[in-house]
């Protein structure tokens, strides 16, 4: 807010105006001057005088107020008391702001700054270099130990595919070449099995009958043909004399070998070149000991190569013999009436074809 100036005429300190009431004959003025009078304008109490150096004041307790100098003619826009006081006033200048010295520019970084950023830089570009790099020789150690597991893996499995042939090789049925499985429930299997009155399927399984004393049936597969093999049949004789298979035959012409297995426990091989069975003739004979129960559930078997047979009972072997008459034909099966009439059945058949 502005202020309006004082009265310029106006000082405190000046000298006050005459009194037009004032006596200059009282005590608290000075006396009027003449005979009779108080010889010390300055001193109230005459009688009295002054002791010498006694008032340093040349004016007296109540004495005239020295001369006042003239103020100067009134300036409003000059300098006031108020506005040279340094210090901060209400109606004065605000006060000088504070020197704030200069910001000094930031120093760059520091040579050792920089050398301990440069060795974390390298630092930091050394571990990935070493971890791209043991990465590398990882995943290259992870693919040469899968690529020698696989070797390995591989060498095993042919050496137990090996192993597995060996011992399939030597041991019944020589063979995992499965060539034919047939349950001998019905004629599904494309092995065409003869159907007549001696030869049927019935109750879930093939059977053979033979109704004449001293005679035998045979029972072929059509469609088959087969050359080195083992053939092999469940076989149960419900009733006759022997029970029995064939093998390498010809229905048509009757040519056949035949092996059969009688109640008493002996066996025989037998060779048919035609159908009066004149013709024939026993390649092999023995028994079987102890003598089986032909009632129940047995295996029968043969396992042919080349000119050499090898009988197997319940997968035994029996014996062996050579022939080189038939070199391949039709598997079948056969019942024998020596002296009552037989039922022969047969199921879970199976051929597997020899190397």
């Amino acid at each position: 807010m502005s202020q309006y100036p004082p009265n310029p005429n106006y000082n405190p300190y000046g000298q006050n105006p005459s009194d037009p009431n004032y006596n200059q004959g009282t005590a608290y003025g000075g006396p009027p001057s003449g005979p009779g009078q108080n010889p010390n304008p300055y001193n109230p109490y005459p009688g009295n005088p002054p002791t010498p150096d006694t008032n340093p004041s040349p004016y007296g307790p109540y004495g005239q107020n020295p001369p006042t100098p003239a103020p100067p003619p009134y300036n409003p826009y000059g300098q006031t008391v108020a506005n040279t006081n340094p210090n901060y006033n209400q109606y004065g200048t605000m006060p000088p702001a504070p020197t704030v010295p200069p910001t000094q520019p930031r120093r760059g970084a520091s040579m050792r700054v920089i050398l301990i950023s440069a060795i974390a830089l390298l630092l930091v570009l050394g571990g990935i270099a070493f971890g791209f790099v043991s990465y590398n020789n990882t995943q290259q150690s992870n693919a040469n130990a899968t690529a020698t597991a696989q070797a390995n893996s591989t060498a095993t499995s042919i050496a137990r595919a090996a192993l597995t042939a060996s011992a399939v090789a030597s041991n019944y049925p020589f063979s995992a070449n499965l060539k034919l499985t047939d349950p001998l429930t019905d004629n599904s299997k494309g092995s065409r099995w003869q159907e007549d009155n001696l030869c049927k399927f019935q109750g879930s399984a093939y059977h053979a009958f033979d109704t004449q004393a001293n005679t035998f049936t045979a029972c072929s597969a059509v469609n088959t043909n087969f050359s080195n093999f083992t053939f092999e049949v469940e076989a149960v004789l419900n009733s006759g004399d022997a029970i029995g298979i064939t093998f390498r035959g010809n229905a048509d012409k009757s040519q056949f070998y035949r092996l059969a297995i009688y109640t008493d426990g002996s066996y025989a091989v037998y060779l048919y070149v035609d159908n009066t069975g004149t013709n024939s003739r026993k390649l092999t004979n023995g028994n079987i000991t102890p003598a089986p129960d032909l009632t129940s559930t047995n295996f029968l078997s043969i396992v042919a190569r080349g000119s050499t047979m090898t009988i197997y009972f319940n997968k035994t072997k029996v014996t062996s013999f050579t022939d080189s008459t038939y070199a391949s034909g039709q598997i079948g099966v056969a019942a024998t009436d020596i002296s009552k009439s037989a039922d022969a059945v047969f199921t879970n058949l199976n051929v597997w074809a020899l190397s």
